[in-house]
């Protein structure tokens, strides 16, 4: 093998070790950088939520009529059977489930007559849904709203085709709550379902990580108007290819960056060598210069690269 051909082939198999390695972190950050990115949001609408079951109480005990505006945390589910406390936001698009569980818009909101509907990731994104499999027949689910908190009796596990929109058919005579994510975890080739029928209401009192009290009222739901027929398209909506066309041009640019920066090594361990006569030690100093902007591109190139990728799991 002349000297050419093997430049040709030590770049080929450095292609191919670069692109694995690249497709390797990018796994890593599904599976666990884009929990940083949740985690965040949902402290953020822990806190507004407080806020708002606070401002509920405080005018019950006084006997004011609070405005409780419209905001994007919609209510709090807790599964203590799986250690899950979450806030929920409304919508199911990748967008929404990026924050946390997302209710389907057209289904009634918990605690009212009718199949609440609402939908998780259970890998990705700090994984809200992900040990939904291991939920029984008669454990409890609690969902708190600013107009009580509401325990559903949990009454059928099941798994579906992703198609198979009925699982949202609405219950126009019984309050019911519908829990959907994906099945197997890794995967979108089936849904997970959990249906639970609701069993009593509380007054709502500032929630805390998990329920302290399962003491509870007769069962009471709130009326509501008859929910919209749910359509195919809104109810298998997980995302597609390039649903976030906003995040095409910050790739390219993460990937441009990325790119420079690699291509700027050998430029400044030259300028490093200069000052440091140790070819070890202008190494090492090269790398520690370049190490934590690239790792810190290499971040925002996974999480605009994931909004171009279908909906995970």
């Amino acid at each position: 093998m002349n000297r050419k051909t093997a430049r040709v082939v030590g770049f080929i198999g450095k292609t191919f070790i670069t692109t694995g390695l690249l497709l390797l972190g990018l796994v890593v950050y599904q599976l666990w950088g884009t929990g940083i990115e949740t985690r965040r949001t949902q402290s953020a609408l822990r806190q507004e939520f407080n806020r708002i079951i606070t401002k509920t109480e405080t005018s019950r005990t006084d006997g004011t009529s609070a405005f409780l505006p419209v905001t994007d945390a919609l209510a709090l589910i807790e599964i203590p059977s799986i250690n899950i406390a979450k806030i929920i936001v409304e919508g199911i698009t990748p967008k929404d489930l990026r924050r946390g569980p997302g209710h389907f818009p057209k289904t009634p909101m918990p605690g009212e007559i009718g199949n609440s509907a609402i939908a998780g990731h259970r890998t990705s994104y700090d994984a809200p849904f992900g040990n939904l499999n291991t939920v029984s027949l008669d454990d409890i689910i609690y969902v708190t709203t600013p107009k009580g908190k509401f325990a559903y009796t949990v009454k059928e596990v099941s798994v579906v085709a992703p198609d198979k929109t009925s699982v949202l058919a609405n219950t126009p005579k019984v309050a019911t709550l519908t829990l959907v994510t994906c099945h197997p975890r890794f995967s979108t080739s089936q849904r997970l379902i959990v249906r639970a029928e609701l069993s009593s209401t509380t007054p709502p009192t500032t929630p805390t990580s998990t329920p302290t009290s399962t003491t509870t009222t007769t069962t009471q739901v709130v009326e509501a108007t008859p929910p919209e027929v749910i359509s195919d398209v809104s109810a298998n909506d997980f995302g597609k290819w390039f649903a976030d066309t906003s995040a095409i041009f910050p790739t390219l640019l993460c990937g441009a960056l990325l790119i420079a920066l690699a291509t700027s090594r050998k430029l400044i361990r030259n300028q490093v060598s200069r000052r440091v006569t140790s070819r070890r030690a202008s190494s090492i100093a090269t790398y520690a210069l370049l190490s934590i902007p690239f790792l810190v591109t290499l971040f925002y190139f996974y999480r605009y690269v994931n909004l171009l990728l279908p909906a995970g799991a």
